[in-house]
This record gives C-alpha cells, sequence and structure tokens, in this order.
C-alpha cells in the first residue's frame, strides 16, 4: 500500500485555500501512484475554537467536504482528511474518511485535549477497511491514551493513521524556537508512535499541521512507524512538506473480479475512451471500454460484449492481448470494496464515431461521453485517465511497440 502523508500549514477559517491544497495534494498522490494520502487535524478547516469562531465549522455535508470526497473518485486516491465539524447543535473533531466518491466514515475525536472542551468528544472507535485491511485512527491527544491502540489492535488493524495539529504554546519567531517545538513533538507525538507501534506489533503512519497560523503555530512531522518500533522515513523538520511510503502488507479483495478492456486506436494513433463521471459530475475519468465478465463468459466473449455495449459496434476486430491491471477500489454501485484483475486487448480500426443518442443511454452506467484521444490532447487537457500512463501506452502502441500480454499496465 502506497501512503502520500502530508505536514499541512491550514489556515484558520481559510476554508477555500485549504481545498485547494487537499485538491493539488490528491493530485500530488495520483501522481505518485498512492492508494491512499492522510491529512492532519482540522486540515480543511483550521484548528477553531467553536466558542469564538462557530462559523468556521462545517456538516460533512459541506460544499467543500464534498469536493475533497469527490477527488478521491478521479484521482483513484482515497483521502482521510481533518475538519472541525458541525453536527446539529454539537461540534466535533473529525477525520472524514473517503474512497470512490464516497464518505465511507468519520472519526470523532474521543479523547479531548486542552481548550478543547467546547467540543464533544465521539464514541465510535476511530477504525475503517482499505480493500481487505483494517486501518484504525488516532487523533491528536488520543495517542496518550493506551486503549485507542489497544483497541485498534484489536479491531485487526495493521497500520494506524495518528493526525494531529498540537498547538505550540508561544510564536516561534526564530529557528532556535522552531527547533526546539519540534524536539518538543517528536518526543511526544513520534514518542508515543513508536511505544505504541512496538507494544501493539502496528505501522503508524503520523500527519501533522505545520508552519504558522493566525495565532498558533505547529511543529511538522510527517513520519512512517513500523511494527518494531524502528522510523522507516519521516520529513526531516518542521516545514511543511509530503512524504510518500509503501507499507508491506495486502490490500486486494478475494475473489478479484475478472474484467477484459479493449484499446481501440484508429489510424493516427488516436484511442477511443469513455468518459464516467461521478452523481454529481464534478468527478470524471477516460478508460478504454470494457468492464467485468458476465457468468459463462471468458475474456474474450467479455470484450466483445462491452464494445458492443458501449460503441455500439460489434463488427470491431479483436486484435491480441497487451497487458494486465489489478486494482483495489471502492465501487459505488455495490458500495463496496473490489479487486478488479483486467486483461487488455489491442483493437486496430478506422476512425468512427458514436452516436450521441447512444452514448446518452448509458448516462445510468456512469457514461457522459466516447471521444477520441491522442496521447498529446490527453496530456494537455490535464485528463485522468485509467491507468494512469494511459498517454505512454497509447504512445508505445501507435509506434508499433506491443507490451507482452504478461506485461504489467500499472494503477
Amino acid at each position: 500500500m502506497r501512503v502520500l502523508l502530508t505536514a499541512m500549514t491550514s489556515g484558520k477559517g481559510a476554508l477555500a485555500e485549504n481545498l485547494d491544497r487537499h485538491l493539488d495534494l490528491l493530485e500530488e498522490a495520483r501522481r505518485q501512484r498512492c492508494d491512499l494520502a492522510v491529512f492532519p487535524e482540522f486540515s480543511l478547516t483550521g484548528s477553531t475554537d467553536p466558542r469564538t469562531h462557530p462559523e468556521r465549522a462545517v456538516e460533512v455535508d459541506d460544499d467543500a467536504v464534498a469536493s475533497v470526497v469527490d477527488a478521491t473518485s478521479s484521482t483513484r486516491v482515497a483521502a482521510l482528511f481533518g475538519l472541525a465539524e458541525r453536527n446539529g447543535p454539537d461540534f466535533h473533531i473529525a477525520q472524514v474518511y473517503a474512497a470512490g466518491g464516497t464518505v465511507l466514515g468519520v472519526c470523532r475525536k474521543r479523547h479531548l485535549g486542552e481548550g478543547e472542551d467546547a467540543y464533544v468528544a465521539g464514541e465510535m472507535s476511530g477504525s475503517f477497511t482499505f480493500g481487505s485491511a483494517q486501518l484504525g485512527v488516532i487523533i491528536c491527544a488520543e495517542a496518550g491514551v493506551d486503549r485507542f491502540w489497544t483497541q485498534a489492535a484489536l479491531s485487526g488493524a495493521e497500520l494506524v493513521l495518528f493526525c494531529s495539529a498540537p498547538g505550540l504554546y508561544g510564536r516561534r519567531t526564530d529557528e532556535a524556537g522552531w527547533a526546539s517545538g519540534h524536539a518538543w513533538w517528536e518526543g511526544s507525538g513520534l514518542g508515543d508512535a513508536i511505544r505504541h507501534a512496538r507494544a501493539q506489533h502496528l505501522w503508524v503512519a503520523m500527519s501533522t499541521q505545520a508552519g504558522s497560523t493566525e495565532d498558533e503555530d505547529f511543529p511538522g512531522i510527517a513520519a512512517l512507524v513500523s511494527p518494531t518500533g524502528d522510523v522507516v522515513d519521516r520529513l526531516p523538520d518542521w516545514w511543511s512538506g509530503t512524504l510518500v511510503v509503501d507499507i508491506p502488507f495486502v490490500t486486494a479483495v478475494s475473489p478479484a473480479r475478472e474484467a477484459a478492456r479493449v484499446l481501440v486506436l484508429d489510424d493516427h494513433g488516436r484511442a477511443l475512451l469513455v468518459r464516467f463521471s461521478t452523481e454529481s459530475d464534478r468527478a470524471s475519468w477516460w478508460a478504454p471500454p470494457g468492464g467485468g465478465l458476465e457468468p459463462g463468459e471468458d475474456h474474450v466473449a467479455a470484450a466483445r460484449r462491452e464494445l458492443a455495449e458501449e460503441l455500439d459496434r460489434a463488427d470491431l476486430p479483436l486484435g491480441p492481448w497487451i497487458g494486465w491491471r489489478n486494482h483495489t477500489f471502492f465501487w459505488h454501485a455495490s458500495m463496496a470494496w473490489v479487486t478488479q484483475r483486467e486483461r487488455w486487448a489491442v483493437c486496430r480500426t478506422g476512425a468512427f464515431e458514436v452516436a450521441g443518442a447512444h452514448v446518452a443511454l448509458l448516462r445510468s452506467e456512469g457514461v457522459t461521453d466516447v471521444r477520441w484521444w491522442s496521447a498529446t490532447e490527453l496530456r494537455a487537457a490535464a485528463a485522468v485517465t485509467v491507468p494512469r500512463d494511459l498517454p505512454a501506452l497509447i504512445e508505445r502502441i501507435a509506434a508499433g511497440e506491443l507490451p507482452d500480454a504478461e506485461c504489467d499496465l500499472g494503477l
């Protein structure tokens, strides 16, 4: 599992600016081929006291939250992000977990820290799944309470995501002041992560707010701690930044869903791609036509059926197999995690158009457009593609280099 850990400066009440940063970091996670992006406590709203600034808290169905959630669909990167949550008359410190354009859980801080008495403590344990893997969530002051770590281990968690925004008392005005605050969090926060990782035999991934806000400073630290208590990797100082880490455990769901896709190329090396969109149309991505095998089908039969269904063509020549890809994702249609194993074939044909009336019939399946793309056009449009390196694959085949049938085409 590849994870992007963030040490992020989140302006207090700066919702629009914080949202833009979340979307940028999810794009970075997509480019880095990450499965999950982890943001600090209060990452979206900034740390706030609801007694003085209740307007800075947002509901889980707020448009800004929805924008981050939708981005988990277009980037194919799950996200755990923080906010000051308004929930009816109550306020919570929450981490929202989303994947595939869907909110899969809200973890509300169960142990409140100093100065957080205007918030209401959560009651549910902080845990969720990514594919077949169980993940735990610890929010800042919870790190000092042993039972929360024990609960995570007993739930079957292999990885705990430790999200925090520990304010430093006194403003940091020089490097010595920042170094002092950073050293405190190394001993306190990172120290807790090391101790509990070793005691519970857990991977622990840290994400901490960093830098100065309007009235408070934060010490940073993004780090990965192994089940032996070793710091595998970390950011070096208190500045904001990102850290990409690979964690060796299995997320695949069994049995895998078998599928077939066909990369249709014309005489000019352009690919005929299908645009899939979320229900809100806020997020979309382009992929070759294809889908899962139906009962009794083999990959060839499924490929031909999908060409007929999505392109309205039953006469296209099916060429050789050019590779495969495995990916685990949250499928909104079934509200479940799925591991899909795809075989890909190539199809060479003259250019043709798919009637708009036919495309309209596919709207219920999330299809909103079908069009020809060159690799150059895909890159210029910054189009989100499946797989992520689809433009390079199109160029490779257009140049006459067919990948082997056993080639891994990537995420």
